[in-house]
């Protein structure tokens, strides 16, 4: 059940109209209306201010909920900061997270927020380590031993921005459900570890996604450049929302195939052509690319 099913179900549990419920919240009975259909979300001072009147938990009322907050409004956080004064190639490691947000920032800074709405003591277990030399800069995320796994995977969010004229190269490593590219520009993203879920939106630049034996599931909307599948032996979705697009195969048995599951045959390509020279040269938005062995990769429009 929805954030919005919920709401419309417990006030209509204690007979309550949406009138009088606005009054109670001190909101307006469009804001009430445009919660109950799904259209708009309350911000959190209403979310608790809901969970106290209705005697509900913030878990219960946002257990489908996990990525309703990503606009960086949560109950609780843990902010690291730290100044860049030229190009760095950066080295991320997380650790594990229900979801991991990438995105860009005009300050002069790389800002590393941890956050949930059910850890409440996450300044004090999750800290963030790092070193730094001339060319590289090595991030981790450190986790008391007293947050287990299973909360971390399904309550922890890190969210990472970068700001672009800083970043030659950055390499996201660590065990997440979702994994959000966005708003960014940037030259290349190497992505390790295991994820399941991507979203790529308005967003510019090259993307690797090194994940082995793990089916992935990735959307993309508004992106120019090119994005790798380097995996073996798995069946994975890309869901095309906009833009056009080239796709290329290299390795051994990798294939694309469409919605039907019916093997798409492909053009040839230029040799080692850049993704910038193909995508210039064939008036393209982004390449796709599926390296590895035995690799599937169904293209959804």
């Amino acid at each position: 059940m929805t954030f919005a099913e919920k709401l419309k179900e417990l006030r209509k549990n204690k007979a309550m109209s949406q009138e009088t419920l606005a009054e109670k919240l001190h909101v307006s009975r469009q804001a009430i209306t445009k919660w109950e259909n799904g259209t708009g979300l309350p911000d959190i001072e209403n979310i608790v201010a809901i969970g106290a009147l209705f005697n509900e938990s913030l878990d219960n009322l946002l257990s489908n909920e996990k990525s309703l907050l990503t606009k960086h409004e949560f109950l609780y956080e843990s902010r690291t900061e730290y100044d860049l004064d030229e190009e760095k190639r950066i080295d991320f490691n997380f650790g594990t997270a229900h979801e991991v947000i990438v995105e860009q920032t005009t300050d002069e800074k790389i800002q590393v927020l941890a956050a949930s709405n059910k850890i409440n003591e996450i300044q004090q277990m999750v800290k963030v380590k790092i070193k730094e030399n001339s060319r590289a800069m090595d991030v981790k995320i450190k986790t008391s031993t007293e947050l287990s796994s299973s909360l971390k995977k399904t309550e922890l969010f890190i969210i990472i921005k970068i700001p672009h004229r800083f970043v030659a190269h950055m390499e996201l490593k660590g065990y997440a459900e979702n994994l959000r590219v966005r708003d960014i520009q940037f030259y290349n993203l190497e992505v390790g570890g295991k994820f399941h879920k991507g979203f790529i939106s308005n967003s510019t630049g090259h993307i690797e996604l090194d994940i082995n034996s793990i089916d992935l599931d990735v959307e993309v909307s508004g992106f120019k450049g090119k994005i790798d599948f380097n995996q073996m032996n798995t069946t994975s979705i890309l869901r095309v929302k906009n833009g056009n697009y080239h796709l290329r195969r290299v390795g051994l048995r990798n294939r694309f195939v469409d919605r039907n599951d019916k093997e798409i045959p492909l053009e040839r390509s230029k040799g080692n052509a850049s993704w910038k020279e193909l995508t210039s040269e064939k008036q393209l938005d982004f390449i796709v690319e599926v390296a590895g062995i035995g690799a599937e990769l169904k293209i959804e429009n």
